[in-house]
């Protein structure tokens, strides 16, 4: 097998980030890794096969082509694989993506195949700062804001949950990235999520990405909270611990 090819790095203030082009999951891509895990955070397809890279993220896709919202709301945009192929997809879709780092942005336009559109709105923001400020709503908002493999404390809590549900239209739904083990700890990660987003936002549901992973194997699961969050993801493997 090829070694990979280093595209681009990327060094500031949020760490160091690299671009590789390499087999991923047996395909052939194009990869943002970061950090001294070396975590891949985003990446494209180079095989002209249109499924996105990473299984979670096509998970989000398939959430959101169900709801066919008309705004969406994308907290950790990285290199916008995902906003850049719900766009393409959902022709009525406006989104709002606030990404902290400014350098990944200038990234996905040099090497993942984001062009500015008229029905994406970047902000330059903390995610934190951004919804405890902000008064718009939205009938999704999907939070990815993983540090490698860590979501910060402050992304847990109930006043950001209760900022989440301040922002949703009635009906609307979050949509949460969580890579976690499965176990019923209240206090572990997964645990404080559930707490925090079931008090302040409404039924939550948990999704396993990939069926086939054992429960005490760090995984991505989705995490969807809100009124009719039994809506959506019907026949999806649904975890129920707690």
């Amino acid at each position: 097998m090829e070694p990979p090819k280093v595209i681009e790095t990327l060094d500031n203030e949020f760490g160091k980030f690299t671009i590789e082009e390499l087999i991923y999951d047996n395909r052939r891509a194009r990869v943002l890794f970061a950090g001294p895990l070396h975590a891949a955070q985003s990446g494209i397809p180079l095989d002209g096969d249109t499924h996105m890279l990473f299984d979670y993220n096509q998970l989000l896709l398939k959430l959101t082509s169900e709801i066919n919202p008309k705004s969406l709301l994308i907290l950790g945009g990285g290199v916008l694989t995902l906003p850049t192929t719900i766009i393409n997809i959902l022709a009525h879709t406006k989104v709002t993506v606030v990404e902290i780092n400014v350098g990944l942005i200038e990234l996905a336009r040099q090497h993942f195949g984001f062009r500015s559109n008229p029905r994406v709105k970047i902000i330059i923001d903390d995610a934190e700062r951004f919804m405890l400020n902000q008064r718009s709503q939205y009938d999704l908002i999907i939070t990815d804001v993983f540090d490698n493999f860590t979501l910060p404390l402050k992304f847990r809590t109930r006043q950001f949950a209760a900022a989440l549900a301040a922002a949703l239209n009635p009906g609307g739904l979050v949509a949460t990235n969580c890579i976690s083990s499965i176990n019923s700890d209240q206090n572990s990660l997964l645990g404080q999520i559930r707490m925090s987003y079931s008090k302040a936002i409404g039924p939550v549901r948990i999704i396993k990405v990939d069926p086939s992973y054992p429960k005490e194997i760090s995984q991505n699961l989705i995490v969807v909270s809100g009124n009719k969050s039994s809506q959506v993801l019907k026949h999806e493997a649904e975890i129920n611990i707690f």
